[in-house]
């Protein structure tokens, strides 16, 4: 599976996916399997939500390496009917939040707990449209 195949309904599922392959021109391209075991070296892709203040709420795919403490990692986010790579100064007022953490990733610790972060994906899931 490549990562532009990932279905909303699955984001929705709160899935996690282990990057098998990132030898693709773009990380659209890169090869996925569905786990739920993850080593610290291995990369995960974690389904996500950005809940915006308007109320929209968008999907994202958060790619990083699971044993890494920065909060963050690369991102891509569901718009106008396909998957598209956000650049790091892409900014908008939003919440973001993942749906499972996995418990060995360091990153998620205060505002940014797992607790937390499963919470509000929780919140906020029903919302997420495929648009």
């Amino acid at each position: 599976m490549r990562i532009r195949d990932v279905k909303i309904e699955d984001v929705a599922a709160g899935k996690n996916w282990l990057l098998t392959d990132d030898s693709g021109s773009t990380m659209l391209e890169w090869g996925i399997e569905a786990s739920s075991v993850f080593s610290e070296s291995d990369n995960v892709l974690y389904s996500a939500l950005a809940a915006f203040d308007t109320g929209e709420v968008r999907p994202l795919l958060l790619l990083r390496e699971v044993g890494t403490y920065d909060w963050w990692g690369d991102t891509l986010e569901y718009v106008d009917g396909a998957w598209r790579e956000l650049a790091r100064s892409d900014e908008w007022n939003a919440e973001v939040f993942v749906a499972e953490p996995l418990e060995n990733d360091p990153s998620f610790t205060g505002e940014y707990s797992h607790d937390d972060q499963r919470a509000g994906f929780a919140r906020w899931r029903d919302r997420l449209r495929a648009g």
